[in-house]
Formats: C-alpha cells, sequence, structure tokens
C-alpha cells in the first residue's frame, strides 16, 4: 500500500538478539462503521451476532470471533472488521453487513479508509507506550480492550487482540499510514524492529 512505503519488511533499528516488536501490515480487511439506530439495541446485538458472531461491545473494547470483530469507535458506534477478504470479495462486506441488519443501524463502507498496524513481541507494549497517552498496564489494558486516542499527533483506534502474549492493533486514517509508520519504527527502534510482509 502506498500509504506505508515506509514499512519496508526486513530488521530496522537494534540489529543483534530477537527482535523485540514485530510489525506487520494488515491489509487483506474489510471495514465498516455501524452506528445504531434509537431504540433498536437488542435487535442490533441479535443481528449482529447472526452476521459475524459477536455481540457489540457497550464500552471501550473489542470483540472477535475468527476472522470477524468489532471495535468500540464511541457510544452506539462500532468498527466492523473481517479479514482474509481480497479484490472485490473487500468491498461487500459492509453491503452484505447492511442486508443483515436492516432498519436497526447505519452502515458505512470503510474498507481501504484505514492503515493498520500490527505490533507484537515482547516489547510491543513498549514501544505503544511511546506514542500514545493510554494506561497500557495489563490492570489497565488487557486482551480485548480498545481505545480512540491520539498519537504521533494523529488520531489513532487502538486494540489489543484476544492472546496470551499482548498483540495490538492500530488504526488511523489512511492519509496518515506513513507517518503512523514512522512512529512505530521510531518507538521500536532500540528494541529491534522487523517489519513483516502485509498480512
Amino acid at each position: 500500500m502506498a500509504d506505508l512505503a515506509l514499512l519496508r519488511p526486513g530488521r530496522h533499528g537494534r540489529a543483534d538478539g530477537a527482535p523485540g516488536v514485530v510489525v506487520t501490515p494488515i491489509t487483506d480487511i474489510a471495514l465498516a462503521a455501524i452506528s445504531v439506530r434509537a431504540g433498536t439495541e437488542p435487535v442490533l446485538a441479535e443481528r449482529m451476532m447472526a452476521a459475524i458472531g459477536v455481540a457489540p461491545p457497550a464500552r471501550p473494547a473489542c470483540a472477535m470471533s475468527g476472522s470477524a470483530g468489532l471495535v468500540w469507535s464511541g457510544p452506539g458506534q462500532w468498527l466492523a472488521l473481517r479479514r482474509g477478504l481480497a479484490g472485490a470479495a473487500r468491498h461487500c462486506f459492509a453491503q452484505d453487513l447492511a442486508g443483515v441488519l436492516g432498519s436497526a443501524a447505519s452502515v458505512t463502507e470503510m474498507t481501504g479508509s484505514r492503515s493498520i498496524l500490527r505490533l507484537s513481541g515482547p516489547y510491543a507494549r513498549d514501544a505503544l507506550a511511546k506514542i500514545v497517552p493510554v494506561d497500557l498496564d495489563e490492570a489497565a489494558f488487557p486482551a480485548g480492550a480498545a481505545a480512540l486516542t491520539n498519537g504521533g499527533y494523529m488520531p489513532l483506534q487502538i486494540w489489543r487482540l484476544p492472546a496470551d502474549e499482548p498483540v495490538f492493533e492500530l488504526a488511523c486514517y489512511r492519509s496518515y499510514g506513513d507517518s503512523l509508520a514512522d512512529a512505530v519504527l521510531q518507538a521500536a527502534r532500540e528494541h529491534g524492529c522487523e517489519v513483516l510482509s502485509a498480512a
């Protein structure tokens, strides 16, 4: 993706030892913005379970089921995502979701509008803490947590995937993609950063 041109696969920063941070650009993903319509919360939850297997989180959190999930984006709003899609199939996600949710929600196509990076590795939390003013301690930001914040002078949406080790995903407007990549690389250099090919 042109907006992540700075993320060349390979080692960045400290070269010795195992990488402390692993960065993966996420490109095989379809996105849609969901907004609940007044009085339809129970219906939306039921239909969302049928559509992607999770109910909308009522607080800053993410809910994942296999390749699909919902990330809280504000009261009554979520970012819906489905991984593993390519080509035209990515752009059918929002349309298919709108068909299932019907009058319970407004659905907006978002595929291609965000740059998304995954941070993993033993120092992922330390690197991310340099970028965002969010308490990332295990007690404050456990698996499944999410937040809307600013980092590297840009608006960010971050969430932590369900995993034994901390794995974070960061989303920004696509036009900020290179700025996010630069911020992540600078924050991870001291730990040794391995950039993988896009997933």
